[in-house]
């Protein structure tokens, strides 16, 4: 991780970032998910729950055997450690809550479980959602597991291996796909990768949600060249997630949103 890059890119985003709450926007649509979705603040039901595992995870001082098929190095960590530094925050979690909660997603991808606090936030609205999430780490989907247990959550079904292997399967199986987050392999061609296998079940109200789009120059890239996609309608830049929306009713926009 480039920390020079990453605080020139922070700058350039707060430099351009606009919209927040809404001002500015004329897009209906738009300005609804600002001020009802993303910037909603209301404590929903699921969050202290979610919560109460991650702090758990933070204080777990278990060290575990890590397998990263996207760097291909294997290493050890202590699952605290990987709660500190890998899981999503509370605010993004949140987030993710809040958007398939409002767009009531059924059939959704997650592309890196980790310790699986970003998978119970996607299950979590809507207990016939059908969740699927991918992890390569044999830890990490053990205490994933667990953890989805420990909130008695039924409706998520874990793959377990390398991603770059098995997508093509796991998207083949869904109908379509109402809404995927990708947190796996940072690189601009594994995320263009993706991208392409995930569209091909992509449909009118489909939401695509991109992890550390400003993480490097590589994931930068790939995020812009997203954005040029004809098939993409409106793009959030939030820095932190890029979403993404097919909904051809939409106008071609690009926004910058102070987050």
């Amino acid at each position: 991780m480039n920390l020079l890059f990453q605080i020139k890119s922070f700058l350039r985003y707060k430099l351009k970032a606009r919209h927040r709450k809404g001002f500015g926007v004329h897009s209906p649509f738009v300005f609804h998910l600002l001020n009802y979705v993303i910037f909603e603040k209301l404590p929903f039901y699921a969050y202290r729950p979610i919560e109460q595992i991650r702090a758990k995870m933070l204080k777990n001082k278990q060290v575990i055997d890590l397998t990263d098929f996207g760097t291909g190095e294997d290493r050890k960590s202590s699952v605290a450690d990987v709660a500190k530094k890998s899981l999503e925050t509370e605010k993004f979690g949140q987030l993710l809550f809040r958007l398939v909660n409002h767009f009531r997603s059924k059939n959704i991808l997650e592309l890196g479980s980790s310790l699986g606090i970003s998978t119970m936030y996607l299950a979590k609205p809507s207990s016939v959602a059908n969740v699927v999430t991918m992890e390569g780490s044999s830890s990490l989907c053990r205490i994933a597991e667990q953890n989805f247990a420990e909130l008695g959550i039924e409706n998520i079904t874990l793959v377990e291996g390398n991603i770059d292997e098995k997508l093509s399967d796991v998207v083949a199986k869904f109908p379509t796909l109402d809404f995927v987050f990708f947190d796996a392999n940072h690189t601009r061609e594994a995320t263009l990768r993706y991208f392409e296998l995930c569209r091909s079940k992509s449909h009118k109200e489909t939401i695509f949600v991109f992890d550390d789009i400003h993480y490097s120059a590589e994931m930068e890239n790939a995020w812009s060249e997203i954005k040029l996609r004809k098939e993409v309608c409106l793009s959030i830049d939030l820095y932190h997630f890029g979403l993404i929306f097919f909904n051809n009713d939409l106008p071609k926009q690009d926004y910058i949103v102070a987050f």
